[in-house]
């Protein structure tokens, strides 16, 4: 009102508290944000830490194998053979690349480039490659030297070296023995049959067979290998063990759809469940297994030897039987063939050891070291009886004797692309020399 000396006051201002609660939200989704951020770094770095070439997609490619079916447990992708022990599963194992080459399964089961039956021809020498790691790894490291040595020799004059192979990592004898006479059966056919074995045929058919009571005649770990087939005994404890693998097949497919998988927070979490899977796995694997002590099914016949050097024996014994039956088969069908006992670190002066070998290619303990070297032992005794008797055997421990370069790349008998180029030319004048005697 004019004049009288009073003013209205001005209006409220509206309350500051949405603006503060507005920004109070803002700061909380920016602090949750860089914690996220942060644990996913602190996740990327374990990982790194953890994983093989620290690479998320290591672990991508576990789920997918997981989600298939091929790694929801120890061997998924081998499959139980009626005749062979077991051999790969085509349908789940994945390609691997070796020596700059995609290896596939065939369609036997085998890791090869090509069929496992095939015939002879005149521009094309068929050798075939029968034995565990050792004979498999021999065979793709050292196919290039062996190529170049015998085309040398008159067989091969204008003919191209083809490999097929027949060995399989944890093979032992009679495995060889049957994987060859099963491929003959089938048609396939060979111009020549090298056979490279020895420290599973001795030294594991005492550790992983005859020491679980499971014979020695038996394939490799037979008691683990055949926990798929159920004991009616124990059906409880297999339900049990199909339900987890199903669980972590279930839990690789759903990390694989998830749009989280490309976090390395959310695949920190899938890894710690996975290893929690796994163990529960081999914990309730260890616990069948015990169950089974003594199960035909599982274990065959029992053990007759309890010494391991009776055990060393018996295993030798068995070794160069089929040996020398793989010649038989061989020699009716006019195929040369050669035995070769393989190298092994534990063989007495068999290589002056480098720093990288002494400290990663030998066992920490002294079992392995002391019945490999008394399995080894017998096997080269056995070789010996038996080359005297018309096998065609060359004992190769001694190939590396002289040789001062690292070789050797784990404890287990595997050695490196030298290793296996350097065996590969003492192989070729052996081979050469079976080859010229049944010209």
């Amino acid at each position: 009102m004019s004049g009288s000396g009073y003013y209205a006051s001005p209006p409220a201002l509206p309350p500051a508290r949405p603006v503060r609660r507005g920004r109070r939200r803002l700061f909380f989704v920016a602090m949750l944000l860089l914690t996220l951020v942060a644990c996913d770094v602190l996740a990327r770095g374990y990982l790194m830490l953890v994983l093989p070439y620290g690479s998320l997609e290591t672990l991508i490619e576990r789920q997918q194998s997981a989600a298939t079916g091929a790694a929801v447990s120890e061997g998924a992708s081998e499959v139980i053979h009626p005749y062979l022990g077991w051999v790969h599963n085509p349908q789940l194992s994945r390609a691997e690349e070796m020596d700059g080459r995609e290896v596939q399964t065939n369609s036997l089961g085998f890791r090869d480039d090509g069929e496992a039956v095939r015939r002879r021809s005149a521009d094309v020498f068929l050798l075939g490659i029968c034995g565990g790691s050792v004979a498999w790894n021999f065979s793709w490291e050292a196919e290039s030297t062996l190529r170049q040595l015998l085309s040398e020799l008159p067989q091969l004059q204008g003919r191209r070296l083809q490999i097929v192979r027949l060995a399989l990592p944890g093979y032992k004898q009679p495995q060889q023995l049957m994987a060859l006479n099963y491929v003959l059966s089938l048609g396939g056919e060979f111009d020549a049959v090298l056979n490279i074995d020895g420290f599973n045929d001795g030294a594991l058919s005492i550790l992983e067979n005859a020491r679980q009571k499971t014979s020695i005649a038996y394939p490799r770990s037979w008691h683990a290998r055949s926990l798929v087939m159920t004991d009616p005994r124990i059906s409880a404890e297999a339900w049990r063990l199909l339900t987890l693998r199903a669980e972590r097949q279930q839990l690789g497919r759903r990390a694989l759809q998830s749009p989280l998988r490309w976090l390395a927070l959310y695949q920190l979490w899938w890894h710690l469940r996975d290893e929690e899977s796994r163990a529960e796995l081999s914990r309730l694997g260890m616990q069948i297994s015990q169950s089974n002590s003594g199960s035909f099914l599982h274990h065959g016949p029992l053990p007759e030897k309890e010494s391991t050097e009776e055990q060393a024996v018996a295993a030798a014994e068995l070794w160069i039987r089929s040996s020398q039956q793989m010649q038989a088969v061989c020699r009716g069908l006019g195929i040369p063939y050669l035995h070769v006992l393989q190298p092994n670190q534990y063989v007495p002066d068999s290589k002056p050891f480098t720093e990288y070998e002494l400290e990663r290619c030998l066992a920490d303990g002294q079992e392995l070291q002391s019945v490999t070297s008394a399995a080894y032992a017998e096997l080269r005794a056995a070789g010996a009886r038996a080359k005297d008797r018309g096998l065609a055997f060359s004992d190769q421990t001694g190939v590396f004797s002289g040789v001062t370069d690292t070789l050797y790349v784990d404890p287990w008998c595997h050695f490196n692309r030298l290793g296996n180029e350097l065996l590969a030319k003492a192989v070729a004048g052996e081979l050469a020399k079976v080859l010229a005697e049944q010209r």
